[in-house]
C-alpha cells in the first residue's frame, strides 16, 4: 500500500513538473491572438493586407458582404464558435465593413476587435504596428494600387515574418512613412512595379536602408489567334445595318440617362459635398471641402472614395492636393 501511494506521488509530481512550463509557456507567449480574421468580400486588397498576419496567428481569414452577414454566413460562423473560437479581428474602419456587421458577431457570443484606417494604406500601417509593436529589422513595402506586387509582397512578409506596408504609387503616404519610423528598420524591401523613385527616395532621405525586389517587372498578355470566318461576318454586317439606327438611338437615349443621377439617391453627407463641389462649377480642390462643408478632412476622404466607387467624381493630383471633378450630371429637383 505504501509503495503504490509512493508511486502515485511520483507521477504527480512529474506530470505537474512537464504541465507547469507549459502552461507558463502559454500564459507568456507574446503577441495578439485571434481565431478568426474578418475581411470584405468585394475588395481583394484587404484580404491581401491579412495573409501575413493569418500565417502568423494560423488562423482563417473569412471575407463576408461588407453591409451584413447573410443567412450562410452567420450559420459557418455560429458552428465556428462552437469549437471554442470566439476571437474576431475585423481588418478595415466602418466605410469597409459595416457597424452593423461588427454588432450582428457581437450578438453571436463573438469578441471583436477591429484594425482599420481610412484608406488602404492606413489599415495595413494600424495593421504592421499592432502586431509588431517592438518593431523589425526589415519592413515589406508595395504600391497600394498593384495589386500583382502587393500579393507578392504578401507572400514575402508570410515567409520572412516582416511587417508589410503599402503607399501610394506616386508618392511615400503619411501613415507608411509615420510606420516605418516606429518600426525602424534596418532595411525597407521595395517589392515589385507600381511604385515611383520618389517612394525610394523619401524612404533613403528617412535615413533607411531601401533594397528594390523586382522593380522592372515584364507583364506580356499573349495574342490569342482566332480564325476568320467570313460567313458570320457577312451576316453580322448585314444585321448591323439592318438594325443600326433604332439601335443607336437606344443607346444614345441610354448613356444619356446613365450620366444623369437623381441626387436623391445619394447619401445626406453626399449630397452636401456634390453640393459644395456644384457651387464650384463641377471642380473643387479636395482640401477646400472640409470648409465649405463642416466635416473633417477623414470624413471628406471616405465621402470621395465612395463617390468614386459610384463613378460621380473622379480625382486628379495636382502637386500636394487632389482636383475633384463631377463625372455625371446631377439632378436636383425643385
Amino acid at each position: 500500500m505504501v509503495k503504490r501511494a509512493v508511486a502515485l506521488t511520483l507521477i504527480l509530481l512529474v506530470f505537474s513538473s512537464f504541465m507547469l512550463p507549459l502552461s507558463s509557456a502559454q500564459d507568456t507567449k507574446e503577441g495578439p491572438k485571434y481565431d478568426l480574421i474578418i475581411v470584405r468580400n468585394d475588395d481583394l486588397i484587404d484580404y491581401i493586407i491579412a495573409l501575413p498576419y493569418a500565417k502568423m496567428l494560423d488562423v482563417p481569414i473569412l471575407p463576408v458582404n461588407r453591409e451584413e452577414l447573410d443567412p450562410g454566413t452567420i450559420a459557418q460562423l455560429q458552428s465556428y464558435a462552437q469549437f471554442g473560437w470566439n476571437h474576431v479581428l475585423i481588418i478595415g474602419d466602418s466605410q469597409a465593413i459595416s457597424d452593423k456587421v461588427q454588432d450582428e458577431l457581437l450578438e453571436m457570443g463573438f469578441i471583436v476587435e477591429r484594425i482599420g484606417g481610412a484608406v488602404r494604406t492606413e489599415t495595413a500601417a494600424k495593421l504592421a504596428l499592432h502586431f509588431y509593436p517592438n518593431g523589425h529589422d526589415t519592413v515589406v513595402v508595395a504600391s497600394s494600387s498593384d495589386y500583382g506586387s502587393a500579393l507578392a509582397a504578401a507572400r514575402w512578409a508570410m515567409i520572412y515574418g516582416y511587417p508589410f506596408l503599402l503607399t501610394q504609387e506616386d508618392a511615400l503616404s503619411d501613415s507608411t512613412a509615420d510606420a516605418i519610423r516606429k518600426l525602424h528598420p534596418d532595411l525597407v524591401e521595395l517589392m515589385g512595379a507600381g511604385m515611383s523613385k520618389d517612394v525610394q527616395k523619401k524612404i533613403e532621405a528617412m535615413g533607411y536602408q531601401t533594397y528594390w525586389v523586382r522593380e522592372n517587372l515584364e507583364i506580356e498578355i499573349p495574342a490569342q489567334p482566332k480564325e476568320t470566318n467570313w460567313v458570320m461576318i457577312a451576316a453580322a454586317v448585314l444585321l448591323s445595318l439592318a438594325v443600326a439606327v433604332p439601335v443607336s438611338l437606344y443607346y444614345a437615349k441610354k448613356k444619356w440617362s446613365a450620366n444623369r443621377v437623381p441626387i436623391e439617391v445619394l447619401t445626406e453627407k453626399e449630397r452636401i459635398v456634390v453640393n459644395a463641389i456644384l457651387e464650384k462649377g463641377g471642380t473643387v480642390k479636395q482640401e477646400e471641402l472640409p470648409e465649405l462643408t463642416g466635416y473633417s478632412r477623414p470624413t471628406i476622404s471616405r465621402i470621395i472614395q465612395e463617390l468614386e466607387k459610384k463613378q460621380l467624381v473622379e480625382r486628379e493630383k495636382v502637386g500636394k492636393t487632389f482636383i475633384v471633378k463631377l463625372t455625371k450630371e446631377i439632378i436636383i429637383r425643385d
